[in-house]
């Protein structure tokens, strides 16, 4: 799909000097001595009946710790590793010899954060030799290995897909219930108040009737949360944990199902608020892998106002949306990289270029109220998000008093469309209409024109059917419509 992390040995070496084992090879065997001087022996752990992930990385690489930092090995290892089901193991083998312990620990020199807190499952350094042996040509490289000690490169998968890997096709099982949990609660502090509550999802093949919940905020200790009900096999139900103010971290363990010990996290950055009016506008630039971008804007319930998903986006384009909100109160945006190196494109090299992110609101004229997020495209991210407290509605976009009089004809739109407007002034003037996902079809600059009425035909005979937003821009002022294309 995209840029291949070759490995360093100096800067970089060919990938055409290795060649990955095919899925369906024998795994080749290894004992291994993990940060904690605990031993493992991939074979006896075969023997066992588990099912093994391994993830070689390196502490420099961008992707890696994009895809590290989404806990989907974290979750799958909570759930079904020993302190879960114990059906399953996960390991994480920095495989460039050259890096250090302290690159691991986030304070050496190669290294993209601190790679050791947080993570629950053995963590061993100096594996070149290992990722050798499985022919290792790039990072991050994710292979899952059947007890019959056959395997398969899983890669950057999805939490569900790694579990089919690991059950369905090494036809393992799942014994008894195995429940994992997801923040979902409230990312921003809207007037300094937020919730914060979990997902919990049981992958198990038994019934999960109670759960103890801890919860640590700014490293605080909360009081536990003790939860009853009924979670079948692929079940799930949302658990609130009750409400806090201010701003920082929330943790949250999972540390007790079914009256038996368990172990399984969550975290989030509760990040603050800025105020804003209602309308909005998001100002994208992809970089050269737009497919990967994807973005919302949710109310404080997570009802989306607006979204663009993925592989929807083109690359290396500018994107302009207007959201208008329909009530004060708490927003949240969110952008997505599916990466994991957000719009860093540069860092690939070959004329690859940076794009940016830019959510701002505005007022009634139209003029910029205040900037709720801003990404120059300089850094990686897999999530990035903030929050807007909405406490003013200005008008819609489309009633914007900008030129007066702004009206299309006919509307739906055949072929072309009359657009007339009124000046107040003497102003530049130019016309630009965007598709509903935010790309510019049509661009036209009309120069300087004189105050008063105003008439300009605009030809949609190219565009295909659909909605449109016909913008006029006099000056720095912009008015907007919306039209249809047969």
């Amino acid at each position: 799909m995209k840029h291949f992390y070759t490995l360093l040995v100096a800067l970089m070496i060919s990938v055409t000097s290795f060649a990955q084992l095919p899925d369906g090879s024998v795994a080749p065997d290894w004992t291994v001595t993990d940060l904690n001087g605990n031993t493992w022996h991939l074979q006896s752990l075969l023997d066992e009946g588990k099912t093994v992930i391994i993830d070689f990385s390196a502490t420099w690489c961008g992707p890696c710790w994009g895809y590290h930092n989404t806990h989907i090995l974290g979750d799958l290892y909570d759930a079904f590793g020993p302190n879960g089901t114990d059906d399953l193991m996960v390991f994480f083998f920095e495989g460039d010899n050259t890096t250090t312990l302290q690159d691991l620990q986030g304070t050496g020199g190669a290294t993209q954060g601190d790679w050791i807190t947080g993570t629950t499952y053995p963590i061993v350094d100096n594996t070149g030799d290992i990722f050798d042996d499985y022919a290792g040509a790039y990072y991050p490289t994710i292979y899952t290995i059947c007890p019959d000690g056959i395997l398969v490169e899983s890669g950057q998968s999805s939490f569900t897909s790694h579990l089919e890997m690991a059950f369905g096709d090494c036809a393992n099982s799942i014994s008894g219930a195995a429940p994992i949990i997801a923040y979902n609660g409230d990312a921003t502090a809207c007037d300094g108040g937020w919730n914060a509550s979990v997902l919990m999802t049981n992958y198990g093949s038994s019934v999960v009737t109670s759960a103890t919940f801890q919860v640590t905020v700014n490293g605080v200790a909360q009081p536990d949360v003790n939860w009853t009900g009924s979670v079948a096999t692929n079940g799930n139900t949302s658990v609130d944990l009750g409400d806090y103010t201010g701003t920082g971290s929330v943790n949250v363990q999972l540390v007790s199902v079914n009256g038996s010990s368990w172990a399984s996290s969550a975290a989030a950055t509760i990040a603050p608020s800025t105020e804003a009016m209602s309308l909005i506008r998001v100002n994208i630039k992809t970089d050269n892998w737009g497919e990967e971008t994807s973005w919302s804007i949710k109310n404080s319930a997570g009802q989306v106002i607006q979204q663009v998903a993925a592989n929807t986006l083109s690359d290396v384009t500018e994107y302009n949306w207007w959201v208008n909100v329909p009530a004060t109160g708490c927003y949240s945006f969110t952008i997505n990289d599916a990466y994991g190196d957000g719009l860093f494109g540069s860092q690939w090299g070959g004329g690859s270029v940076n794009g940016f992110a830019n959510v701002y609101s505005y007022n009634d004229n139209q003029g910029q109220f205040s900037t709720i997020f801003s990404y120059n495209g300089t850094y990686d991210f897999a999530v990035e998000s903030a929050g807007a407290n909405v406490t003013g509605i200005t008008v819609d976009v489309a009633e914007l008093d900008v030129v007066s009089s702004a009206l299309v004809f006919p509307n739906p739109i055949a072929d072309q469309a009359a657009l007339s407007f009124s000046l107040a002034q003497s102003q530049p003037v130019s016309i630009t209409v965007h598709n509903t996902l935010g790309a510019r079809v049509l661009a036209t600059d009309l120069g300087v024109r004189p105050a008063g009425e105003q008439r300009e035909l605009v030809d949609f005979s190219s565009l295909n059917a659909g909605v449109y937003v016909v913008s006029i821009q006099a000056g720095n002022a912009v008015t907007t419509l919306r039209v249809t294309k047969q």
